[in-house]
């Protein structure tokens, strides 16, 4: 089972949806996901960009490719 977390992106500048696996600390692209973007020091703002994010597309493409795998 998968579960979708805002985080920062690869460059820490935007949030974006990350893709994980539920017991799992690590995203599909391979970025470490230390916490829930509302769990760590962001201010509102970012919890509410995070509610308009885009999707990180290295963990879509991942998930994907786990989903053409499995059919």
């Amino acid at each position: 089972m998968y579960e979708m977390c805002p985080a920062l992106d690869a460059h820490g500048i935007a949030v974006v949806w990350h893709l994980k696996a539920k017991q799992s600390a690590q995203a599909l692209c391979g970025q470490l996901l230390t916490g829930r973007l509302e769990h760590t020091e962001h201010s509102d703002a970012d919890t509410a960009q995070a509610e308009t994010a885009p999707h990180c597309q290295p963990c879509m493409t991942s998930f994907a490719q786990l989903v053409d795998q499995r059919g």
